[in-house]
């Protein structure tokens, strides 16, 4: 390991050079070494040392399949390489990522975690261009501040650091612009190209769908659209009706036996159960123990959901692809599982046919519909308001070196936001 970080890269180099001239047998694998050559400087994730002075250089990513954008990171790690004394030895470039289908089987047992592939073919072709690309980034850097204007492409692959930066030169956004519009993608740019910036003063016929028109209509007027529909709709749901709404922790490395890398593993759920007389109970679960959840979530759930009447839900795919995956981990208890799928509604598409809100400002997650329909009850009283955060928490309230007192606090955090869930869907 070349342990200089890139604040000392003339160490790391030194570190690298050092070691490159190790014989094969006292260092045959390097990670991290560090190159630069006309200005680009690189750390390469390994670089494997091969018999006669052969090299193959392994780029390793923590996503399960490679990239357009994992080529160019090696092509130009490949180019600097060669130009910079590399030419004749290094001639094998391999992308390791996680393979989604590891199953972790044995305690420390990690073999088949990485899946190496095998782009030197690819990166080959990319070669070419690096030289040229390097000449008009370093023009850039030369120059002035480039006049472009911000747009998708300050995210696409990644969102771009100097994006706010970019964006205090430009006019402030309008206060409903017109990339509210849903599935508009080549309409949105079109309308940008002609200078509408908000919503509202778009004409009505210039818009695709009849979801675009109801949404501009109703940020025009301000009064929300409700389709004559949805009472009907809502009413017909049989009883009583079990809410449901899981939290998840995904691992690049898993931690527990009979998981895959970036598994979501539900720790955690809240049910609320509405009855016909207007009565509403509430039951959870909720495992901070670090050890796997997935036993107890499992037993808690079938108590939990009443037998009968729907089992209400805000996207159903997240849920009903839990519990797909909880059938196949615990066979004994797929029958019931599967049935519990069976019973699932889906409010969500319920919703983006027969209701919008101006403040929904484009989205149906539950958590900009809860506000329109039930002002003061939103999410901005809670610790944990979000998905990102309940996992931040978990993985905080897990931590071995957690204080109690801060462990407690956590949990209750999280007890809260994931009741929140299901009471907005009530």
């Amino acid at each position: 390991m070349v342990k200089a970080d890139h604040f000392y890269f003339e160490d790391a180099r030194t570190e690298t050079n050092a070691l490159l001239v190790q014989p094969l047998n006292a260092v045959s694998l390097l990670f991290e070494p560090a190159f630069e050559h006309a200005g680009v400087r690189v750390r390469v994730d390994a670089l494997e040392k091969r018999l006669m002075h052969w090299f193959s250089m392994i780029e390793v990513k923590s996503g399960t399949k490679v990239k357009p954008e994992h080529l160019w990171d090696c092509a130009i790690q490949t180019w600097v390489l060669r130009e910079g004394g590399f030419e004749d030895s290094l001639d094998e470039i391999f992308l390791a990522h996680a393979d989604n289908s590891f199953v972790y089987v044995r305690e420390g047992d990690y073999e088949g975690l990485l899946k190496q592939v095998d782009i030197t073919s690819d990166v080959e072709e990319l070669l070419p261009d690096v030289p040229g690309i390097v000449v008009e980034l370093n023009a850039v850097l030369a120059g002035p501040q480039p006049e472009i204007v911000t747009g998708p492409h300050c995210k696409t692959p990644y969102e771009c650091p100097f994006l706010a930066h970019c964006r205090a030169s430009e006019l402030p956004p309008a206060e409903y612009p017109v990339e509210l519009l849903p599935h508009a993608g080549k309409l949105v740019a079109e309308l940008a190209r002609e200078g509408y910036r908000d919503m509202r003063d778009v004409p009505l016929e210039r818009l695709k769908t009849d979801k675009q028109r109801r949404i501009a209509e109703a940020t025009r007027t301000g009064i929300a659209f409700v389709s004559p529909e949805l009472g009907d709709t809502l009413d017909a749901l049989p009883w009583p009706r079990s809410y449901i709404d899981f939290e998840t922790i995904a691992f690049t490395i898993p931690r527990w036996l009979g998981t895959r890398p970036w598994q979501q593993l539900p720790f955690q759920f809240s049910c609320h159960i509405e009855h016909q007389d207007g009565r509403v109970e509430h039951r959870e679960f909720l495992d901070l123990s670090g050890d796997s959840p997935l036993p107890g979530f499992v037993a808690a759930l079938q108590a939990a959901v009443h037998d009968t009447g729907p089992i209400l839900v805000w996207n159903q795919g997240f849920e009903a692809g839990r519990l797909r995956d909880l059938a196949g981990m615990f066979p004994e208890h797929a029958a019931s599982l599967h049935g519990l799928i069976d019973r699932m509604i889906d409010l969500l598409p319920m919703f983006r046919e027969h209701y919008y809100h101006p403040d929904m400002r484009g989205s149906w997650s539950i958590k900009k519909v809860l506000p329109t329909i039930a002002p003061g009850l939103d999410y901005d009283d809670l610790e944990i308001g979000n998905g990102g955060d309940a996992q931040l928490g978990y993985l905080r309230a897990t931590a071995v070196d957690t204080p109690a007192d801060e462990k407690e606090r956590l949990r209750q955090q999280l007890l809260d936001y994931c009741e929140r869930d299901t009471l907005a869907m009530v």
